[in-house]
C-alpha cells in the first residue's frame, strides 16, 4: 500500500470518526433536552440557578434548541457521507459506493441514534447542565437560520402557547399519583398534595362566605348582647361593623377577648376597645397568596371587598385549609340526631335527624321526605330563624332552641295543638 492509499484510508477514517462523533453528541443532546422534566430542572436549580433558568427557557420554547440540534446533526450526516463517499469513489471506484453506504448506515444507526439517545435519557440532567451555555451561543450564531426554519414551519405549528406553570403543577400531581401507586403515600396524602398545589389556580371568591351569610357584631351592641350573639353562632372571631353598615368593617372581635373584658372590666366594656385589625382582600386574589398573608400576619379571617369598598364576603384560614385537606368539622358542625322525650307530648330533637325518622317517632302527620329536620325547617322559614322562634305545622309546634353556624342545632317539638 503506497502513501497515497494510506492517506486516503486515513482521511476516510477521520471523516467517519468526526461525523459520527458529532452526530453522537447531538443525538444525546436532543434526547436529554426532550426527556428533561420540570422536576429535573428544579433539581438542577439547587446547584446551578442560572443553568436551570436557561434550561427552563429551552423547555418553554423547544423549537429553537431542537432546530439547532437537528440542523447540525443532519449536517454532520450529510457532510460525513458526502466526503466519505467521494473518498471511496476516488480510491475504489463508483461500484463500491453503494456497499459502503450500506455498511456506513449500519454503523451509524446504533452509534449515532440508539446508544446516544439511551445515554441522553439516562444522564439528561448532567448532559443538559453542561450544554446549556454552549447551546445558547449556537442559537445566537445560527439565529437567522432558526428564524428561516420557523418561517417555513409556522403554518404547521399550534398557535396556543404552552403553559409552563400548568405543566409543572400537573407533573407534581402525577408524581403524587405515582407515589400512591407505589404505596409510598396514602390516598389521602395524594389528595392533599394535589389540592395544595392547585391553590395558586383558585381565587378567594370561589370559597368565600357570601355577604348575606356573614355573622358579625355591631358597635350598637352592648358587650353582653355581643356575647350572646357569639354564643348562639359558636364562632371564635366576628367582624365588627359600624352600626348596621356591613361595608364599614372596623376590625374583628375574638370571643376570648370578650370573655376577658367582661371578667376584668365589666363596668365599662366596649367592643371597639377589644377590636383587632382585620385583613382586606380582593375577590380575584389567589388562595395561595391569601394563605401566606394570613399565616404571616397570625390572622384567621379576612374581609373580601371589591374596588369600590363594598363588602362581598368573608374568607377564613379554615376555609383555605379545608380546600386542601377536606372538611374540618367539629362538634358544632355535625348536627345531632337524637330525639328525647321531655313529656308524653314534648320532645327535644336534633337538627340532623332525618324527617322520615321524625315521622316514625313523633307523628305521621309530618311529611315523609329524605332530608333532615334542619333542612326542612329552614325551607319553611322566610328568614333565618333565631332561638325561641316558633312555627306550627298541622298542630305540631316547633320551637328553635339552638342555632349553630346558621343551622338549626336543636328543636323543641310540641305535639299538642297550638290552640
Amino acid at each position: 500500500m503506497n502513501n497515497e492509499e494510506v492517506l486516503s484510508m486515513f482521511l476516510l477514517f477521520i471523516i467517519i470518526c468526526v461525523s459520527s462523533t458529532i452526530a453522537f453528541l447531538f443525538s444525546a443532546l436532543e434526547a436529554s433536552l426532550l426527556s428533561l422534566s420540570n422536576t429535573d430542572i428544579a433539581a438542577i436549580s439547587m446547584r446551578h440557578t442560572k443553568t436551570a433558568e436557561t434550561l427552563k427557557g429551552f423547555k418553554e420554547n423547544l423549537q429553537k434548541p431542537i432546530a439547532i440540534i437537528l440542523l447540525l446533526n443532519t449536517l454532520a450526516y450529510i457532510v460525513g457521507a458526502s466526503f466519505a463517499g467521494s473518498v471511496i469513489n476516488a480510491r475504489f471506484g463508483s461500484q463500491w459506493v453503494g456497499p459502503f453506504s450500506v455498511v456506513f448506515s449500519i454503523f451509524l444507526i446504533p452509534w449515532t441514534e440508539v446508544l446516544p439517545k439511551i445515554i441522553g435519557v439516562r444522564y439528561n440532567r448532567s448532559i443538559a447542565s453542561r450544554i446549556a451555555f454552549p447551546l445558547t451561543i449556537l442559537i445566537r450564531i445560527f439565529s437567522p437560520i432558526v428564524a428561516l426554519i420557523h418561517l417555513i414551519t409556522r403554518p404547521f405549528e399550534k398557535t396556543q402557547k404552552k403553559d409552563f406553570s400548568t405543566d409543572t403543577l400537573n407533573e407534581i400531581s402525577l408524581l403524587a399519583r405515582f407515589a400512591r401507586f407505589q404505596n409510598i403515600i396514602s390516598a389521602k396524602q395524594e389528595e392533599i398534595v394535589a389540592s395544595g398545589i392547585q391553590l395558586s389556580q383558585h381565587t378567594v371568591e370561589e370559597i368565600m362566605i357570601k355577604r348575606e351569610d356573614i355573622k358579625y357584631l355591631s358597635t350598637r351592641m352592648s358587650l353582653t348582647d355581643a356575647f350572646i350573639e357569639a354564643h348562639i353562632h359558636h364562632h371564635t372571631r366576628f367582624p365588627l361593623i359600624e352600626g348596621d353598615n356591613l361595608d364599614a368593617v372596623l376590625g374583628y372581635v375574638n370571643f376570648k377577648d370578650m370573655v376577658n373584658v367582661l371578667r376584668l372590666n365589666p363596668q365599662n366594656p366596649s367592643l371597639k376597645s377589644i377590636a383587632r385589625p382585620i385583613l382586606f382582600v380582593k375577590p380575584k386574589d389567589k388562595l395561595s397568596e391569601i394563605l401566606t398573608q394570613l399565616t404571616k400576619g397570625y390572622q384567621h379571617i379576612a374581609i373580601v371587598k371589591d374596588e369600590n369598598g363594598k363588602t362581598l364576603g368573608l374568607i377564613t384560614l379554615e376555609d383555605i385549609v379545608e380546600s386542601i385537606v377536606g372538611s374540618l368539622s367539629d362538634e358544632y358542625d355535625v348536627l345531632p340526631t337524637f330525639c328525647y322525650p321531655i313529656t308524653e307530648t314534648r320532645f327535644v330533637v336534633g337538627g340532623g335527624i332525618k324527617l322520615s325518622e321524625c315521622r316514625k317517632m313523633l307523628s305521621s302527620e309530618l311529611p315523609d321526605l329524605p332530608i333532615t329536620l334542619n333542612e326542612w325547617l329552614l325551607s319553611q322559614f322566610k328568614t333565618r330563624p333565631k332561638p325561641e322562634t316558633q312555627w306550627t305545622y298541622d298542630h305540631i309546634t316547633f320551637t328553635v332552641r339552638k342555632i349553630s353556624r346558621s343551622k338549626i342545632h336543636e328543636v323543641i317539638v310540641d305535639l299538642k295543638s297550638s290552640g
